[in-house]
């Protein structure tokens, strides 16, 4: 037994000296393109082209070192103060190579063109683009490595798990058949709502809820699947992308034909939610999923 305990402590301490050893600088990390990224030293200035992005700066504690972010960063309070690089695309290469970054932090998808372009004219870009809620956690961690934020990252991390499994725990008894119907729906026409393979999709699944749309991606809904569908609960994401507040959400959903004689509906079940919490992959969306379990089985 006490050789067993000498050798878990000589274990530990190895562990633990390794892992110190292994996230000073320098470091290198690979990105969502493939592309490893050495740092020689902590990022002192920081440009971020994603408001995603830009709340993981904030959660890791590093957002006083940004020196730039786009027009639609608005959260934290604080991260409406930072100077603006402009949209997200197309992305204004001119401003951001004034505000001379160690690091810019770029999207996926849409952005990459120009933060390979970015990358051409000498800047450090590092690329994240998750896709899922493993994916977001990883970026977190990488994020925090980059930031030289390990600890803070392990703390975001530890509380997002800790909350997950929280949820996780209270659907896993409930049978399939039992769980909400949901459609995430829009006060614009033509509708388009997410299948699978999206973020809210998993969002909806993990919160226990079941997406009445099952095809891929992002698809054109039609108001006759949604009245045949018949949807227990209908979530409503309201924010700056869909440019409206809850007061006029609230008006222009009163007028949509193809809400008027749904379960959810005459069941007082459509709901609003920040688009913030279920569209932006960062630490904020354990409280989307939160929010999203509290319409589906406590409201």
């Amino acid at each position: 037994m006490k050789k067993f305990r000498l050798g878990s402590l000589i274990l530990i301490l190895f562990l633990l000296t390794f892992s110190s050893f292994a996230f000073s600088y320098p470091i290198t990390v690979t990105d969502s393109t493939g592309t490893s990224i050495t740092f020689d030293k902590e990022p002192q200035r920081i440009v971020s082209c994603a408001p995603s992005n830009t709340e993981i700066i904030f959660a890791l504690g590093k957002g006083d070192k940004l020196v730039g972010v786009t027009n639609y960063a608005d959260y934290p309070e604080e991260a409406k103060k930072i100077e603006k690089i402009g949209k997200m695309t197309p992305l204004n290469a001119e401003k951001i190579l004034s505000l001379k970054p160690d690091i810019v932090f770029c999207y996926g998808g849409f952005q990459l063109k120009e933060a390979l372009k970015l990358r051409e004219l000498g800047l450090k870009v590092v690329i994240f683009e998750p896709k899922t809620v493993e994916e977001t956690l990883k970026t977190i961690s990488i994020m925090g490595d980059i930031l030289n934020a390990r600890a803070r990252a392990e703390e975001i991390l530890s509380d997002f798990k800790r909350r997950l499994d929280v949820i996780s725990s209270k659907v896993k008894s409930i049978p399939i058949d039992k769980r909400p119907k949901v459609f995430i729906g829009s006060m614009y026409e033509p509708i388009y709502s997410p299948g699978k393979g999206t973020f809210l999709d998993e969002l909806i699944k993990i919160a226990g809820g079941r997406n009445i749309v099952t095809t891929t991606g992002w698809s054109k809904i039609s108001p006759e699947f949604v009245v045949k569908a018949n949807p227990d609960v209908v979530i409503i994401p309201i924010g700056v992308m869909s440019m409206t507040n809850l007061d006029e959400a609230k008006k222009k959903l009163s007028q949509k034909e193809v809400y008027k004689n749904l379960k959810a509906t005459k069941e007082g079940r459509i709901y609003f939610i920040d688009e913030n919490l279920v569209f932006r992959p960062g630490p904020r969306l354990i409280e989307g999923i939160e929010k999203l379990y509290y319409f589906f089985y406590e409201k």
